[in-house]
């Protein structure tokens, strides 16, 4: 069901590894970077997508797994769901009911946390290496280009609300592959060999997904000048834009007949936002989709007026489950985020969950998650829902609507946050660099912190993250479809959609006696803890590792 689901909702999905061919930026100033020009560059063809039967069967006897079926498009994936991003808890028993039910108490367990332990990253490089060289799997055996490995910790720190560290701990190692074609990186979902160990050995988590590909020639690019151009062709006068050559490798159920350059978008905003990762063709004949007119219809809450109107409360009472969406698109030079949002909005739909606004481009404001006490209405919008999905551009301190709206201004700040005293329980923020650990002098903790007001977790990226149209309805369909905690329904979404040095995060709160939420499912899924009330806090969980 998971991948029938999955495969309605082709299209592109933007990606980033890698440093690539520079290009440089802005205003296209001349320099002898930008006026640097590469006439041509190879293409390949596609002789075939994914892993058969057999083949997939030997890659999970050769990793301890057993039986393992490749999807219909040939991607193998694996989750152990006792082991993977495995936290030590110890039950507490039954908590405070809240507006949505019962709850669960979950307490850290810090002494079963120091005991773990991890596998060196040479260790897990070394056996990935060799288990897949051993049938026949393994990257440099499969394609013309090239293939790194590289390996890493999935880490839980917590600190108290000063800051000072309570705990330090590595969960697992992950193994991946950063891979080449013609000297250029080769990025994206379709070009993915991940695998996480625990300390004993053990595969936690296994993602396999690559086309077999042959030299067929090549095509004439544009310079990279050119690129820039066509990247910034949707964005605000005066962002800082470059244009690196690549290969993007778009999922398996893409179907691909050949493989051919493209330009890597990145970049900041004229606010200073880390943009999300955005793809162009290079070929120089190619034709670009035109910029899309942004919608003009009024909401419904449009009326100026109401924008100073004294708060009303939340009507959050009523014990209903829901969600709600919102995302900058064409407007910010996103071009799949309403594809993105109807993924995540469609699952929902599926399994009945109502979704009570999805706002898009100038219908998307700011005040939508600022606190009324600040001249917002959240308590209208993303804190009267139980889970609010965003897709667009941020940093360390925010993220951005710059160039779509401006209700009432363009940035939705760290310091105007104040979630979890209407209805929200998880904020689900597909931006860029919201949850960097340490950003200049003001750490996670001290930027995020504060906007805790019951809320049990935001999840995000502590790196830039990729433009995506399906990222949305993956992560909804681990919540429902797989029921599995928040925080790994958001890892495994990262894991299938962005590439592996990209670095997710989450984080939340914690009480006195280790009481924190880091296991809670989706409302009707699996437990979920009790709401943690500002003056309860006593400490802060974050979670981070590799996509």
């Amino acid at each position: 069901m998971y991948s029938t689901v999955r495969s309605r909702w082709l299209g592109p999905v933007a990606l980033i590894a890698g440093t690539g061919i520079a290009a440089v930026v802005g205003s296209v100033a001349p320099s002898a970077a930008a006026t640097t020009t590469t006439t041509q560059l190879p293409v390949f063809a596609v002789q075939r997508s994914g892993l058969d039967p057999q083949q997939a069967s030997a890659l999970g006897q050769a990793f301890g797994l057993g039986t393992v079926q490749p999807s219909p498009d040939g991607t193998v994936r694996f989750v152990d769901r006792a082991r993977f991003q495995y936290i030590p808890t110890i039950d507490g028993g039954a908590g405070r009911a809240d507006e949505d039910g019962p709850t669960t108490l979950t307490r850290l367990d810090y002494p079963a946390l120091a005991r773990l332990t991890v596998l060196a990253p040479e260790v897990a490089t070394s056996r990935t290496q060799t288990k897949l060289q051993a049938v026949g799997l393994s990257p440099t055996q499969l394609n013309p280009g090239g293939a790194t490995a590289t390996s890493d910790h999935t880490t839980l720190e917590t600190v108290d609300t000063k800051g000072s560290p309570i705990s330090s701990t590595r969960l697992d190692t992950a193994t991946w592959y950063s891979f080449t074609l013609a000297g250029l990186p080769y990025e994206g979902p379709g070009a993915k060999i991940r695998v996480t160990y625990v300390g004993d050995g053990r595969v936690t988590q296994l993602a396999y997904a690559t086309r077999i590909l042959s030299p067929a020639g090549t095509v004439v690019v544009a310079d990279r000048a050119t690129g820039v151009r066509r990247c910034a062709r949707w964005l605000p006068p005066g962002a800082q834009v470059t244009a690196d050559y690549v290969y993007e490798a778009p999922p398996l159920t893409t179907v691909l007949q050949m493989l051919t350059p493209s330009f890597r978008c990145s970049g900041t905003n004229v606010d200073g936002a880390a943009l999300q990762i955005t793809y162009v063709p290079a070929a120089l004949d190619a034709v670009l989709p035109p910029k899309q007119s942004p919608p003009t219809q009024p909401r419904p809450d449009s009326n100026p007026a109401q924008l100073t109107a004294a708060p009303t409360t939340a009507a959050i009472a009523s014990g209903d489950i829901d969600v709600g969406s919102e995302g900058t698109g064409e407007c910010s030079g996103l071009p799949h985020t309403d594809e993105n949002l109807d993924s995540f909005n469609d699952e929902f739909d599926d399994h009945g969950v109502p979704v009570r606004f999805s706002w898009l481009d100038s219908l998307a404001w700011e005040t939508d998650f600022k606190d009324p006490s600040l001249g917002g209405a959240d308590t209208t919008w993303t804190d009267d829902v139980d889970l609010a999905y965003w897709q667009g551009h941020g940093s360390a301190t925010g993220f951005y609507f710059t160039d779509c709206s401006n209700h009432n201004d363009n940035k939705l700040a760290n310091t105007d946050a104040r979630w979890g005293n209407g209805d929200a329980d998880w904020m689900s923020l597909f931006t860029c660099l919201v949850l960097d650990g340490v950003a200049g002098n003001s750490p996670w903790w001290e930027r995020w912190g504060p906007a805790f007001r019951r809320l049990h977790q935001i999840n995000s990226y502590d790196t830039v993250a990729n433009h995506s149209a399906v990222h949305g309805g993956i992560y909804a369909d681990y919540l429902l479809d797989d029921a599995h905690r928040v925080r790994i329904a958001w890892a495994l979404a990262s894991i299938d959609t962005q590439p592996s040095d990209k670095k997710w995060a989450s984080m939340g709160p914690g009480a006195a006696g280790g009481y924190v939420n880091i296991d809670d499912h989706f409302h009707g899924r699996g437990s979920v803890s009790p709401d943690v009330y500002p003056n309860d806090i006593t400490n802060y969980w974050y979670l981070r590792g590799s996509s």
